[in-house]
């Protein structure tokens, strides 16, 4: 096996590859769309890395590994190295190939100065999980679909549930506040989460497909979920027209336990399959202990990112 730089010569051998994979993954969860199904989208997407390395067996591509150069990567000081669910593939002896082309990329993202190595993965591929734990990755997010079919169990949490309206901005404002605190605490610790302000809560539950949906006891927030048709920095694999995300959810305490997310996530799902959306996607942290307990009761996971920070700072 020998080693090249990424070329786009080659990259619709590369997106094959991909694909091969990709159709794996929609077989077992068949509610994905078909957009990285093609591999003239593939190619399209691979053109915009800005570095790779290919591994070859003779003439003929076996496995490759591109990436963007992040700086702040997740809101940290670090400059990050990050490969997307597309920009990789391996065949054949997925262990032997990853752990060359990683020992490749490793030493270019530490001439770039990066602190952070991330890649997603397809979550059907456990033998590149593997690879990728044994290089000291951990799980860091999850982008999970389901059907926009209603919940089938029973949603009522003995709250009121409704879509926000401009009315509602103080006490949205509010929970936004608590959300961002939510972050900031053990066990999450996330870097600083921005909370939106009154203005740009106004400004998104007026676009074009944006909810927010409020659960209520009596005049008192309980808690919220939002929805929106770009869910900005999800994984490729779940993007679609027909697909809307959720991109924040968020519930007092208090009420923990009483139903409140599930019968606001039922709420969502019925106002958008009669909208003629036909999937909802969601991307939560794994070590947001929330989070972690109520998606996959209802999402499929499809894509794993995982993270490792050197001990070593880069060159």
């Amino acid at each position: 096996m020998h080693l090249t730089p990424l070329q786009p010569d080659i990259f619709p051998a590369l997106a094959q590859m991909f694909v091969a994979k990709f159709q794996q993954l929609r077989a077992a969860v068949p509610v994905l769309p078909d957009t990285l199904a093609a591999p003239a989208r593939v190619v399209e997407q691979l053109a915009w890395l800005k570095g790779g390395v290919v591994a070859w067996d003779g003439a003929q591509p076996v496995g490759y590994l591109g990436w963007f150069i992040v700086p702040e990567f997740r809101g940290t000081p670090r400059t990050g190295a990050y490969c997307p669910e597309w920009g990789h593939a391996a065949r054949g002896s997925t262990a032997a190939i990853y752990r060359a082309l990683y020992r490749a990329a490793a030493a270019d993202w530490a001439a770039a100065g990066c602190g952070v190595h991330a890649i997603s993965l397809l979550a059907h591929d456990t033998a590149a999980q593997q690879v990728w734990f044994w290089n000291n990755f951990g799980l860091t997010v999850v982008d999970a679909i389901r059907p926009m079919q209603p919940l089938d169990t029973p949603a009522d949490s003995g709250l009121t549930v409704r879509r926000a309206t401009p009315d509602d901005l103080p006490g949205l404002v509010a929970l936004e506040a608590e959300h961002t605190r939510h972050y900031a605490e053990p066990p999450v610790q996330m870097a600083a989460y921005e909370g939106h302000s009154m203005d740009a809560l106004a400004a998104f539950i007026s676009g074009e497909h944006n909810t927010i949906w409020l659960a209520l006891d009596g005049s008192d927030y309980a808690g919220f979920i939002r929805f929106e048709n770009d869910g900005d920095g999800a994984a490729a694999v779940v993007a679609a027209p027909d697909q809307i995300a959720v991109t924040g959810a968020y519930v007092r305490p208090a009420y923990r336990g009483r139903r409140a997310a599930p019968h606001l996530l039922d709420a969502g799902l019925r106002h958008y399959a009669a909208q003629g959306f036909t999937r909802c996607s969601v991307d939560f942290e794994s070590f947001n202990p929330e989070a972690a307990a109520f998606w996959p009761k209802y999402f499929t996971p499809v894509c794993l990112s995982v993270t490792r920070i050197p001990e070593q700072p880069p060159i």
